[in-house]
């Protein structure tokens, strides 16, 4: 049994060197957690997710080998780790992984390997496959072409199913060419061009480094993970998270074996990886593109920000925060 003061002590002693928990309220034993006995808001997703891996692998969970990237101070590493997974964090700030690495081994979760990389660095070489990836609240946070590279690297790593929680471009206003197809979204700004490293790791909801970031819209993110082998996919709304943004989605992208249709021949010959263009929910999004783009013209930062306390509408005026 983990006794509280021991527990205390060393973890002031985390806390000394590398400043509080920032995100990851992590129950260790008793009541002892890493921010206080109290929900903190990871914990709402942190639900869904298990449930998602869950319910979609069909498989007892200690069969799993998983892959966390970005997994910050580990939250959902350490869960899935603590239900007998082997899974992998990855994590590019030194002061939230070591926070994970505490945890481990408080716990003695020798399953649990940790690295602090760049995501980017991603590769089968390098980490090997994995029945699960999570792309959990980083996708959003890079740039082109690395936000396609990263979606690449994610399917070559996945044997069976990804999940994905991020932001999307909800009106998309510029469009980028990759692979002789057209995908749209939004630039969001990251951090200063003046901003030096230091400070940009410091920025604990910003990139590592790069200073914009390119939102996919949601049309754009299907077609591409169609276009990368995934059979299906789908947007998850229970576990319920009520205070979710309208502008942010968990998907699961599932890389199964195209089924040949038997009543419908002729369908087979559609393909199932077409470009944002085809889909009416893509027109949609550009309508609402425009919106956008007409009220960041006409009307001020302050009566956005006032439109923005109003409700999901105000998704459309909300001025940039690191996130």
């Amino acid at each position: 049994m983990l006794d509280h003061t021991v527990f205390e002590i060393k973890k002031q002693a985390i806390i000394d060197r590398f400043g509080p928990w920032v995100a990851n309220n992590i129950h260790v034993a008793n009541d002892l957690y890493t921010m206080g006995k109290r929900i903190e808001g990871d914990e709402i997703k942190l639900r869904r997710i298990l449930q998602v891996v869950a319910d979609a692998t069909r498989r007892p969970l200690d069969t799993l080998r998983i892959l966390d990237l970005a997994c910050l101070e580990g939250l959902y590493a350490l869960e899935f780790a603590r239900h007998g997974a082997a899974v992998v964090g990855i994590e590019g700030r030194e002061a939230h992984i070591e926070k994970a690495r505490f945890v481990k081994d408080l716990l003695s979760l020798t399953n649990l390997d940790l690295f602090q990389d760049d995501v980017r660095n991603l590769s089968k070489k390098k980490y090997g496959e994995f029945d699960v990836v999570l792309c959990l609240g980083i996708l959003y946070h890079l740039n082109v072409p690395d936000v396609f590279y990263f979606l690449e690297r994610i399917s070559e790593v996945c044997r069976d199913i990804v999940v994905i929680d991020t932001r999307v471009a909800f009106g998309p206003t510029i469009s980028y060419m990759y692979k002789e197809t057209r995908y749209w979204g939004h630039t969001i700004r990251e951090h200063r061009p003046s901003d030096t490293p230091e400070v940009k790791l410091k920025r604990y909801w910003a990139s590592l480094d790069n200073i914009t970031s390119f939102h996919l819209s949601r049309t754009s993110l299907f077609c591409f993970l169609g276009r990368l082998g995934f059979t299906s996919v789908y947007e998850c709304y229970i576990p319920p998270e009520p205070t979710k943004p309208i502008d942010r989605i968990t998907l699961l992208a599932i890389k199964g074996s195209r089924q040949k249709i038997i009543n419908a021949p002729l369908m087979d010959d559609i393909p199932t990886d077409g470009s944002p263009d085809d889909f009416a929910s893509h027109r949609i999004e550009r309508a609402y593109g425009k919106v956008f783009r007409l009220s960041r013209l006409l009307l001020p930062e302050k009566l956005r920000i006032l439109l923005k306390r109003l409700g999901p509408l105000a998704n459309l005026f909300r001025p940039y925060q690191p996130k």
